[in-house]
């Protein structure tokens, strides 16, 4: 018997038994998508919540299982064609192929660097990597389409609201599993309710039906607490900065930069990926490098230091932490000032700039544009304008400014602040 039409099963903890057809087992068993499974998901989060541990790989899973119960619907509802959904299902399948080891914390190094972030990595890991090609181009789907899927940038809207709006499926799917891994109960959202009512509106954005405005309300209300008690959660991201500032190090120390070629450069990286091996570019190589360092003695004293107080968990703490709400994008130049002045006040007495760290993010909470849609009189309005809705007295932005620096420098930093 031939093993070309048979269906594989994989049970998942949030969405159940999860039906993999030919093309999307195909898909799975690449090597690029395999490399997921050792990538966390929520990058430095187990330091904190000891339970997230959980990888890309499943929520890639997930964000497909529900993308194919959305499309199901709206196919059924005349909005969306059958043919449509083998590409929309590829998409969210591969929507995160391009993440680098330990997800943001080392995308942080290559845009900085190299300007490129991981919808771009992935645009070019599904147009360029062999083994992707191969499979999409054998089920009769152009990667450059699937590719445009997954950064937004297709000529149908509507098919980029699905994978890239306020109410997306990746949304969809990382905040119940993010909430579960790390028991924070704030994540919890009525998905079935939202997917039963969700359709798109004559534009092509996500809109709902007037019954499910609760259940929206609250996967905003979710997704607020759940940034700010683990996406940015201040020993989190200081320990994902931490593991940025060592591979940063790592690139301009020559003795060990070599256990991490390819992976270096921009040029390198492309090269592995029309190679077919970016498959190795994973949490376990540099995890693995940074025990070879302390194991040899290798790279500078300073770097062993680093990489013993990420390893360790004795790595920066947050000594300044501004929180506050706007409606506005943008740092507030009274909070850039203070970074400012702090950091040249350090660097005059000789601290080392990898010692310490300034952050500053103003983190998105609605979004003016991709902003979930209500349908009301045969029209549909953005939620906030409904008269009766919560959301219109959300904050748009969270703005977040802090200080890290390792524990030996409290006493100094104290006298700065």
């Amino acid at each position: 018997m031939s093993s070309e039409g048979v269906k594989k099963y994989v049970f998942d903890e949030i969405h159940g038994y999860i039906v993999l057809d030919p093309l999307m087992r195909d898909l799975v068993d690449t090597p690029p998508v395999q490399r997921l499974r050792r990538i966390k998901q929520l990058s430095q989060a187990w330091y904190v919540f000891p339970g997230a541990v959980h990888t890309r790989f499943s929520h890639s899973l997930g964000v497909m299982k529900l993308t194919e119960k959305i499309v199901d619907k709206l196919i059924n509802d005349g909005i969306l064609s059958k043919d449509d959904r083998d590409l929309l299902r590829c998409a969210a399948l591969l929507h995160d192929v391009g993440h680098t080891p330990y997800s943001h914390a080392l995308e942080y190094v290559f845009y900085s660097n190299y300007g490129i972030n991981h919808e771009e990595l992935s645009y070019m890991i599904i147009n360029e990597e062999p083994h992707i090609k191969e499979v999409l181009s054998r089920y009769g789907l152009s990667p450059d389409e699937v590719a445009k899927v997954v950064t937004g940038t297709h000529e149908e809207p509507a098919y980029n609201n699905l994978l890239n709006g306020d109410l997306d499926v990746d949304r969809l799917d990382y905040l119940p599993r993010d909430a579960l891994h790390t028991g924070v109960r704030y994540g919890l959202i009525d998905l079935e309710r939202i997917i039963q009512t969700i359709t798109l509106d004559d534009e092509g954005y996500v809109a709902v039906h007037p019954k499910a405005v609760h259940a929206v309300e609250s996967f905003y209300v979710s997704r607020l607490h759940m940034y700010r008690s683990v996406y940015y959660h201040k020993a989190i991201t200081g320990y994902q900065l931490l593991l940025a500032a060592i591979y940063e190090m790592i690139l301009f120390e020559r003795e060990v930069k070599t256990f991490l070629e390819p992976f270096t450069s921009l040029e390198g990286i492309r090269k592995s990926v029309r190679e077919g091996s970016i498959s190795v570019w994973d949490d376990f190589l540099v995890g693995g490098i940074l025990n070879t360092v302390l194991a040899r003695k290798l790279g500078s004293e300073l770097l062993r230091e680093l990489i013993k107080s990420y390893v360790n968990r004795r790595g920066y703490k947050a000594f300044y932490n501004h929180i506050s709400f706007k409606q506005e994008q943008g740092i507030t130049q009274s909070e850039i000032d203070k970074l400012s002045r702090i950091s040249k006040a350090l660097l005059a007495r000789g601290v080392n700039a990898y010692t310490f760290r300034t952050y500053t993010e103003s983190v998105p909470i609605v979004s003016s544009e991709k902003e979930v849609r209500v349908l009301s009189n045969a029209k549909s309005i953005k939620i906030s304008e409904l008269e009766d809705s919560i959301i219109k007295s959300l904050p748009r932005y969270m703005e977040i400014v802090r200080i890290y620096a390792l524990p030996a420098l409290e006493e100094m930093l104290r006298g700065l602040i």
